[in-house]
């Protein structure tokens, strides 16, 4: 049973995550039950429980893969290449890779945010092996080239691989269930992944607001890309969270990402803040002197033919890895 309590600092989450959105919304307290449910159990299913049909399955248009789908929705939260809101007024991000981003927040501040350091190897934060370590992932003074004045990633070897690993991980939460649907192949904990940033609330608010955002721009309902919003800010952004199953074929792992005083605590019991003191999480990256990591070539747009390691073997070539999920997911680290 949810108590009062529980789910007014849930809908706190909500409000402080999609405010402009949520502005629109009034679920009464049935609803946010159903929510809560929802946040929990995965993977998501649209309209707040009321449908049979996951979000891969409800939102997958006919002519593409879930994987292509999928794909295309990732690689615009880092463009920001997003239909302009009818609501001018209402909050839309820029980008993951915007140097210039801010988030502004439920009563109007703003905050600048700058993630495109985490991506282009000017920091040491990818853990590898458990060593901070610098990798560009993308190319670029901001990660993208223009073709015909619209953004299109340009990234590395390393750049596809994170990619392929963010739609395989997101395909999970989404339901995408397709026997051509690659499993996720990284690491389970993303505590592990992220303990080298000591990310803030404000970045990973921003993060997960872009991938709103190019929900939207996919057809995803308003109301029903809420409950993608409020799943992932509820699974990764709260402090003290305890290890959790995203993948069921994983086991439990720890999941939070935010280790800032702002980080809002985990509120639905079994908090276990001592997990994550005692793995070193949080240390902020220092910056990066030289990026040992070979450097590529790196073509421009999703048609391009080859990802080519400067320096690197030649086996690592690979086509076309975002339209090609079986070779998306034979090359994962």
């Amino acid at each position: 049973m949810y108590t009062p309590t529980m789910i007014l600092k849930l809908l706190g989450v909500v409000a402080c995550l999609l405010p402009a959105a949520l502005a629109q919304e009034s679920p009464n307290q049935n609803q946010s039950n159903t929510l809560i449910e929802k946040l929990i159990y995965l993977p998501l299913y649209t309209g707040n429980g009321t449908s049979n049909q996951t979000f891969c399955d409800a939102y997958t248009p006919a002519n593409e893969t879930q994987y292509t789908f999928i794909t295309k929705l990732i690689e615009r939260a880092f463009t920001g290449n997003y239909k302009p809101l009818a609501n001018t007024s209402s909050y839309q991000g820029t980008g993951l890779l915007d140097p210039n981003a801010f988030y502004r927040d439920p009563i109007g501040i703003t905050d600048k945010v700058n993630l495109l350091p985490y991506f282009n190897g000017a920091l040491k934060s990818t853990n590898r092996d458990g060593v901070a370590t610098s990798v560009k992932f993308f190319e670029g003074a901001n990660g993208t080239c223009s073709i015909n004045g619209e953004n299109i990633l340009a990234p590395t070897l390393d750049g596809r691989r994170l990619i392929a690993h963010i739609a395989q991980y997101m395909g999970v939460i989404l339901g995408c269930d397709s026997k051509h649907f690659p499993k996720y192949k990284g690491n389970a904990s993303q505590a592990q992944v992220h303990r080298f940033m000591a990310l803030t609330s404000v970045e990973i608010h921003y993060f997960i607001h872009n991938i709103y955002d190019s929900a939207l721009t996919s057809g995803v309902t308003q109301p029903d890309g809420i409950i993608i919003g409020t799943a992932l800010d509820n699974m990764f952004n709260k402090a003290c969270s305890p290890p959790k199953v995203i993948a069921p074929y994983q086991p439990a792992e720890l999941q939070n990402m935010c280790y800032d005083s702002t980080c809002a605590p985990w509120a639905l019991g079994n908090a276990t803040c001592s997990a994550y003191n005692q793995t070193g999480f949080g240390v902020p990256p220092a910056n990066a002197t030289t990026n040992n990591h070979p450097t590529a070539v790196a073509y421009c747009g999703r048609n391009s033919n080859w990802y080519r390691p400067t320096g690197g073997p030649k086996q690592y070539e690979r086509s076309n890895a975002s339209e090609h999920p079986k070779i998306a997911s034979s090359w994962q680290s």
